[in-house]
């Protein structure tokens, strides 16, 4: 027997809302570490120019010489660290930008985050609906092969046209999926309930 991974996914929630939790979380990141780095350098700057042993006199702080070695030191310091972050920053905003891949987009947004995911050899074997206890309803997917159609590399199978299969079950609808060459890569049995929403859908080959 294939070694199988299932992956089940918590209720609905679309890939949108996920992808925004994600931005919301890493920008946070993001202006907390600027917001360290700056009052650090206050502090060192601070320390830089004052000189660690500033003595006071009656209360009131001795004024700090200035050095214009120091001065160009602590500048060109300053903006070697702007460079870092600016660095920083451009990398936190590519993560940010992260386009989803076609199977998020079938798992969270077309399926809903309805279904579990059953992996094997790095393709969809299986997906289940899994969100009855929440109260939801299987989906029910009118054109299933525009469907296979559109999500043909999300599912892993490399197939260049459905149709449909006779001498399916009674609760069944099975597509056979046809190569390029026109060899048959394998079927999906799109297994419904009573109202003919899609409880399961089955890969073979």
């Amino acid at each position: 027997m294939r070694n199988a991974q299932v992956i089940e996914f918590p209720k609905a929630q679309s890939v949108r809302k996920r992808l925004q939790d994600k931005a919301q979380e890493q920008k946070a990141i993001l202006i907390l570490s600027i917001a360290s780095v700056l009052i650090m350098t206050v502090f060192l700057n601070q320390w830089l120019v004052q000189g660690p042993d500033s003595l006071t006199n009656g209360g009131r702080r001795n004024v700090a010489s200035f050095e214009p070695a120091a001065f160009a030191k602590d500048v060109k310091w300053e903006h070697d660290l702007a460079k870092r972050l600016a660095s920083d920053k451009a990398a936190l905003s590519a993560n940010l930008a992260e386009a989803p891949t076609l199977r998020d987009e079938l798992i969270f947004g077309y399926l809903e985050g309805k279904y579990g995911m059953k992996l094997a050899q790095g393709r969809i074997e299986s997906l289940e609906f899994i969100d009855a206890q929440a109260g939801e309803h299987p989906m029910s997917i009118n054109d299933k092969a525009d469907f296979l159609m559109k999500y043909s590399e999300a599912f892993g199978m490399n197939y260049s046209e459905v149709s449909v299969a006779q001498n399916a079950a009674e609760n069944e609808e099975v597509y056979t999926l046809v190569g390029s060459g026109k060899e048959i890569i394998g079927k999906a049995h799109f297994v419904k309930d009573e109202q003919g929403r899609v409880q399961a859908i089955n890969f073979t080959q």
